[in-house]
């Protein structure tokens, strides 16, 4: 009987590794390829003010408003863009509408005064309805349609506010190649082909549902981080255009981690026609998918500050658990 329970529980252990493991060994179609990231607030946000002539006098807006409040009504409508609270004041005659504002997770209302001249008119406000970056695919799976990009959140001021937004492509123009003060970075233009919608911003990426055709794409395998190893590898970006471009690495160092943490592989940039054009790892480059054994290991995250050849990745299974 003892036998039989030992046997029973060394299936039920095998079982179980197997689950476990099956889970990182997906194939997945490797991305590479630049993306423009748009997040979208739950409504406008208010990032400065200046004073306008309302009514004869000098009026301050952050009298009634305080920085990074976010509009979310005019005149009972719902705002969710620049042009649509413009839209509400262009219709509106008068040097006033009712607005509501969100702040510390409550509703204000707020009078917004307007300056007009005209046709011509002022809030006094600065207001953005969005934030942009541009990031790097890691990649697409095919089994559940999500793709992910960039291995860490992208974030502002009013990070918690941000909600749903748009993957774009985009083309890559120039590059600032880093230096010793400075990371460099990828100067590109976002266009106007969707590529995908973003559901998460969390701190081990963006994740979104593709739209793209992959037929052209091979799939790869997952590797557990158990697989990693210290040597060479290499990972996928763009530098130019919309080329994806493989860029050597060496691996130097790895942290075995038994949860979800940034900076689980360290690197160095190898490749001398990379460094050539970039003089190290810049911004732009993360979410490139790291491949070693022809397996997907992890997505490159960070540039160390110590040296700018150097630089940090992520475990593929975080990304995918995450996923």
């Amino acid at each position: 009987m003892l036998f039989k329970k030992l046997f029973l529980s060394f299936i039920v252990s095998l079982l179980l590794f197997f689950n476990i493991t099956s889970i990182y060994a997906i194939d997945v179609y490797l991305g590479g390829e630049s993306v423009g990231i748009v997040l979208n607030y739950e409504g406008i946000l208010v990032t400065g003010a200046y004073e306008i002539e309302y009514d004869h006098e000098k009026y301050n807006p952050f009298s009634d408003f305080k920085l990074y409040d976010i509009i979310t009504e005019a005149n009972n409508q719902k705002i969710s863009s620049i042009d649509a609270l413009t839209d509400v004041i262009k219709k509106e005659s008068s040097d006033q509408i009712h607005v509501v504002v969100k702040r510390d997770n409550k509703n204000i209302d707020i009078d917004m005064k307007i300056a007009r001249a005209g046709e011509d008119f002022s809030t006094g406000l600065y207001v953005k309805d969005s934030v942009k970056g541009i990031g790097t695919v890691t990649y697409y799976n095919p089994s559940t349609g999500n793709l992910a990009c960039l291995g860490h959140s992208m974030t502002d001021e009013n990070a918690s506010y941000l909600q749903n937004g748009t993957l774009y492509s985009t083309v890559i123009d120039n590059i600032k190649k880093s230096t010793r003060l400075e990371v460099g970075k990828k100067i590109g233009s976002i266009q106007d082909q969707k590529i995908g919608d973003i559901n998460e911003n969390c701190d081990y990426g963006i994740y979104g549902q593709y739209i793209s055709d992959l037929h052209d794409k091979t799939l790869y395998q997952t590797a557990t981080q158990d697989e990693v190893e210290l040597g060479e590898a290499y990972f996928l970006t763009v530098l130019d255009n919309n080329t994806v471009t493989k860029c050597q690495i060496e691996i130097t160092a790895l942290e075995k981690q038994d949860s979800i943490k940034e900076k689980g592989i360290q690197f160095k940039l190898t490749d001398q026609h990379v460094i050539d054009k970039t003089n190290g790892i810049i911004q732009g480059m993360s979410g490139s998918p790291i491949i070693q054994n022809e397996k997907l290991i992890g997505c490159v995250t960070h540039a160390s500050a110590s040296s700018q050849l150097e630089g940090y990745g992520m475990y593929i299974e975080w990304m995918l658990n995450k996923e």
